[in-house]
């Protein structure tokens, strides 16, 4: 699987494991020294710091003793999940790693538990990198500055990243939800936050909601693997939309090992409920890769 399919499965997967060719996206940004930590609400040296403090806990999750009354108080915030039937928007994303530096497009359309559709542009939209097209159990993407197109089992992405790649956690990614389910084992109470800790098989995720309005603020989520990426996300700037609110500004940071890179999105013009198109067909001049 090449770069290109690498990057894209990045910008879906919150991954961030691979790097991207700069021929496909027009080259890497110069940017003057200091420019990436003013864009940047986050300190990465504090973030990365505080990433590191999760431990993975391998045993079955069981609620903290003390904390059983809080948890019980704001499991209905856990718990209450957008109700849906469609959602769609677009994206600026700005994407930051070692070697990397890239300003996209995405235009993206989701069906709730069925299909999620991407199309990804380079300069300003000027240039069409690629078209995606996710099921449960499938993943289909057009590359056309190669001329190639990828259709392997979503189960196979763990042949090119170190973790499998679940549906909901593409889907959650676009909503703005929490990106893994899990049982809350501890929460605490802050002045202006309330902080819950939850588990399932595969994470271990720490998310904040704020007390005013139970929105969330800020979320960690780690994997069980030893030594695997660590993901910080901070939403910001909630919209409401058809009596739904919905974060617009996500600024997601990855630590895979020594390696740290950020995923800036702005969302603009969400819209849920709406009659979609998923158009997606592979062109008879198209490599068919199956890898």
């Amino acid at each position: 699987m090449n770069k290109l399919t690498n990057c894209t499965i990045v910008l879906l997967s919150l991954c961030l494991l691979t790097s991207c060719s700069s021929k496909i996206f027009g080259g890497k940004k110069s940017r003057k020294k200091g420019d990436v930590a003013k864009q940047t609400p986050t300190d990465t040296t504090r973030t990365a710091t505080t990433l590191q403090q999760a431990v993975a806990n391998t045993t079955i999750p069981v609620a903290t003793p003390g904390a059983k009354p809080l948890i019980a108080e704001l499991t209905p915030i856990w718990n209450k999940r957008m109700s849906y039937t469609t959602f769609s928007g677009k994206a600026k994303v700005n994407l930051e790693g070692p070697d990397l530096s890239y300003d996209l497009i995405m235009n993206f359309r989701v069906e709730k538990d069925k299909k999620i559709w991407a199309h990804i542009s380079a300069l300003g939209g000027l240039v069409s990198v690629a078209r995606i097209y996710v099921t449960p159990d499938s993943f289909f993407m057009l590359n056309y500055t190669e001329k190639e197109a990828t259709r392997l089992p979503l189960r196979d992405a763990a042949k090119v990243l170190p973790i499998p790649v679940r549906f909901s956690q593409l889907q959650n990614l676009m909503l703005g939800e929490p990106l893994a389910d899990g049982v809350i084992t501890n929460a605490e109470s802050k002045e202006l936050l309330w902080s819950l800790h939850t588990e399932d098989s595969n994470y271990i995720q720490n998310i904040n909601y704020r007390k005013a309005d139970s929105l969330m603020t800020l979320g960690h989520l780690d994997t069980r693997m030893p030594n695997g990426p660590h993901a910080m996300i901070e939403y910001n700037n909630y919209e409401a939309v058809n009596n739904r609110k919905v974060s617009t500004n996500r600024a997601v940071r990855i630590q895979n090992g020594v390696n740290n890179y950020t995923l800036d999105m702005n969302i603009s013009n969400p819209e849920f409920d709406k009659e979609l198109e998923f158009p997606f067909s592979i062109p008879g001049n198209y490599t068919i890769k199956n890898n």
